[in-house]
């Protein structure tokens, strides 16, 4: 019985040769989608890791709104989503939570 489901299964793919591939090149496009998209994401985040690297003379030259930025940057870098630029009048006291 299995062997004969088998002969008729193949059978019906000789007689049907598209409907494996369909499925196959679906998968393979959707798998060149997926590689394409995580390269692009590794060479952003590299770009953006050489771009938040600054050395003291750097620092030092910064505005005080790019000095803001520039640590806000750099701690979402370093794997604090929330952080945010407060500026302003008062900055240096605690955000109220």
């Amino acid at each position: 019985m299995v062997w004969s489901l088998v002969v008729g299964a193949l059978r019906w793919l000789t007689a049907h040769p598209w409907v494996p591939i369909v499925p196959l090149l679906v998968a393979a496009a959707a798998g060149g989608v997926w590689a394409h998209r995580r390269r692009e994401a590794a060479r952003w985040n590299r770009v953006r890791e050489q771009g938040l690297r600054y050395a003291m003379p750097q620092i030092d030259a910064l505005h005080h709104r790019q000095f803001e930025e520039a640590v806000r940057d750099l701690m979402r870098r370093d794997g604090c989503p929330e952080a945010i630029r407060v500026g302003g009048a008062g900055d240096n006291e605690p955000v109220p939570t």
